[in-house]
C-alpha cells in the first residue's frame, strides 16, 4: 500500500492576458497575466513530483496582444509558446477560439506541443472528434489520470457559419457519459477529469439559479455524472473551488490568470485498487507573484511591436471627450463614441438602423488624436457585423430588453439592476440604437418602459426593418430572443475593429457629435 499526491493546476479564460502589462492603458502591473501565473505554476512543479496542468478553454482571444498575435504576424505564436514554456499537458476548445475561423485555429492547434482536447466537437456529419485527440492520460506512479475536453455546445448559437462549417456540436452531456463509460472500463482510468469549457446554471454552493437553462452551461449535468472525480469550468468568469461530500471536486478560476485553480488529491493505491483518501480545492491568486523573467524576455520582442502598432494615430478629435461615469456618461444619455459606432457600422453595410453597446465600462479620454489603442479599449471583442431583418414589435421588445438594465431609487438616484449584475456585470447587453427615435421611462414597470418609439417622427408601422448589429448580437445572445440567426440577411467577414480603424482613416477625423435621438426618464 502507499499513498500518492497528485496536484491538479487549472487556468481558464486567459484570454490572450499572458503580460502583467495591461495593453488598452498602458497600467505596467494589473495584478493579472500568464508571467505572473507562470511563476507560481514553476513553484509548484518544484514542491510537488505528480503535477498535472491543463488549460480549459478561451486561452487565444481577449487582448490587442492576442488579437495582433493572430491577424498580424506569421511568427509562431506567442500564446502557445507560453504554454509549451510552461508544459501544459493539455487545452480544452473554448468557445472563443473559433473567432478567428478555422484555418488560424487549426495553425494555432498544429503549433502547440501539446494535445487540445474536445471530444463532442466533431468533424462535420461524423462523431470522429475534429481535433484527434478526445481525452488524454498521464500516470503517476501507477495511477492512470485522464483529462476528457469538453466545450459548451452553444457555439452555433455565436458564431458566424463560415467559422465552423466543419464542426458539428455535439451535447457535452451525453458525449462525457460516453467517454468516462469508456476511461473507466476501457482505459482503466483511476481518476478522470473533466475539463469542460462552460459554466453552471445552478451556483455549486448555494443552488441558486445563475444562468437560464438554454444548453449554454451544463456543468451541473456533468457533475453528476458516475465517474467524475475532478470537474474544471469556465465561461461564466466566476470563481469557484468546491469538494462536495463525496469529494467531488468543481472548480472555475475566473478570467485573465488572475488565479490558478489548485487541486490536491491524495491517492492511496493497494494492489490494482485506487481510492482517493484526501481532496483540497483552491483558487490561487497570483497578483502578489513576480512575472517569470524567461516569459518576459520571451514576450519583449513581439511586444513591443505591439505597442508600435496599438500607438498609431489614426485620426485626430474635433475635441476632447471622455468618459467618466458609464452611467451618466453612456447608459442615460447619448454619447459620441457610441453614435460614432453606430454610424460606422451604418456606413459600412447601408441599413438605416444600427444597435451597439459600451462593451468595456472603465473610464477613457481622448485628447487631440485617436489611437488604435483608443479603439481596443472601446471595442475589445473580435465581433463581425451583421444585419437582420425585424419587425416594429421586435425593436420594441429588444428595447424593452435593454430598458430592463437600470433602475430608480426614490431619491432620484440611477443604478444598475441587480439581475445584471449576477453573476457577473452584463453591461456589454444594455444596446443603444441610432436611426430611430425613443425615449425609455426608468419610473415605469420593466416591460413597459419603452413610451416614445419611432422612425423620422412617424411611429414605427408594420413591416421590416433592416438593422445592423454586432455577430453576437444578431445571433441572439444576451437574452435578445427576438434577434436570431434566422433573422439574418447578411453577414460581413470583417472584424470590427479593423472596420473601425478604417472608418477612421478614412474620415481623418472623429466627429464629437451627437443628435439626440434617444433619451432616458428617470
Amino acid at each position: 500500500m502507499k499513498e500518492i499526491e497528485i496536484v491538479i493546476l487549472g487556468t481558464s479564460d486567459v484570454h490572450g492576458k499572458i503580460s502583467s502589462v495591461n495593453h488598452v492603458d498602458k497600467t505596467k502591473d494589473d495584478q493579472k497575466g500568464m508571467a505572473k501565473a507562470a511563476t507560481y505554476i514553476q513553484a509548484e512543479r518544484k514542491l510537488n513530483k505528480h503535477v498535472l496542468l491543463i488549460d480549459n478553454g478561451d486561452l487565444i482571444q481577449g487582448t490587442p496582444f492576442a488579437h495582433y498575435a493572430m491577424t498580424e504576424t506569421e511568427v509562431l505564436n506567442p500564446i502557445v509558446q507560453v504554454l509549451d514554456y510552461l508544459q501544459y499537458d493539455a487545452a480544452v476548445l473554448g468557445n472563443h477560439e473559433f473567432n478567428y475561423g478555422k484555418e488560424r485555429l487549426d495553425k494555432v492547434v498544429s503549433q502547440s506541443s501539446f494535445p487540445w482536447l474536445s471530444a463532442n466537437i466533431v468533424k462535420k456529419g461524423t462523431n470522429e472528434p475534429y481535433f484527434g485527440q478526445p481525452y488524454m492520460i498521464k500516470e503517476f506512479d501507477g495511477v492512470k489520470v485522464a483529462v476528457l475536453g469538453l466545450t459548451t455546445k452553444y457555439i452555433p448559437h455565436w458564431e458566424s457559419d463560415r467559422h465552423i462549417e466543419a464542426f458539428d456540436f455535439l451535447d457535452p452531456v451525453d458525449k462525457g457519459r460516453e467517454w468516462v463509460r469508456f476511461l473507466k472500463e476501457e482505459e482503466q482510468s483511476d481518476i478522470v477529469i473533466v475539463s469542460y469549457h462552460g459554466g453552471f446554471e445552478y451556483d455549486p454552493v448555494t443552488n441558486k439559479k445563475i444562468a437560464e437553462h438554454t444548453g449554454e452551461n451544463q456543468a451541473n449535468e456533468l457533475q453528476a455524472l458516475e465517474g467524475v472525480d475532478v470537474l474544471l469550468t469556465g465561461h461564466q468568469h466566476l470563481q469557484y473551488a468546491v469538494v462536495t461530500e463525496e469529494q467531488k471536486v468543481m472548480l472555475q478560476p475566473g478570467t485573465q490568470a488572475e488565479f490558478v485553480g489548485k487541486v490536491d488529491l491524495t491517492v492511496r493505491k493497494e494492489g490494482n485498487e485506487v481510492s482517493i483518501q484526501k481532496v483540497i480545492a483552491e483558487l490561487i491568486p497570483i497578483n502578489l507573484c513576480m512575472p517569470d523573467d524567461t516569459i518576459v524576455s520571451m514576450l519583449k520582442p513581439i511586444e513591443l511591436e505591439v505597442d508600435e502598432w496599438l500607438d498609431e494615430k489614426i485620426a485626430t478629435v474635433s475635441h476632447r471627450v471622455a468618459i467618466e461615469d458609464p452611467i451618466h456618461d453612456v447608459w442615460l444619455q447619448e454619447h459620441p463614441f457610441i453614435e460614432w459606432i453606430n454610424r460606422a457600422m451604418m456606413k459600412h453595410t447601408g441599413a438605416a438602423i444600427a444597435c451597439t453597446s459600451l462593451l468595456r465600462p472603465d473610464t477613457l479620454d481622448i485628447n487631440e488624436a485617436v489611437s488604435r489603442r483608443d479603439v481596443h479599449a472601446l471595442y475589445p471583442y473580435p465581433n463581425s457585423l451583421a444585419v437582420v431583418e425585424l419587425t416594429s414589435e421586435d425593436i420594441r421588445q429588444a428595447l424593452e430588453v435593454s430598458a430592463s438594465f437600470l433602475m430608480v431609487h426614490e431619491d432620484g438616484q440611477v443604478y444598475i439592476n441587480s439581475d445584471w449584475e449576477r453573476p457577473r456585470l452584463l453591461s456589454y447587453n444594455y444596446d443603444m440604437w441610432e436611426g430611430i427615435e425613443y425615449t425609455i421611462d426608468l419610473r415605469r414597470p420593466i416591460g413597459e418602459r419603452v413610451v416614445d418609439l419611432s422612425l423620422d417622427g412617424e411611429p414605427l408601422k408594420n413591416g421590416l426593418y433592416e438593422v445592423v448589429t454586432s455577430s453576437y448580437r444578431a445571433s441572439g445572445s444576451g437574452g435578445y430572443y427576438m434577434f436570431g440567426k434566422g433573422k439574418i440577411i447578411k453577414d460581413y467577414n470583417r472584424d470590427m475593429v479593423e472596420l473601425l480603424v478604417e472608418d477612421l482613416k478614412r474620415e481623418g477625423e472623429l466627429l464629437v457629435e451627437v443628435n439626440q435621438n434617444w433619451k432616458v426618464i428617470y
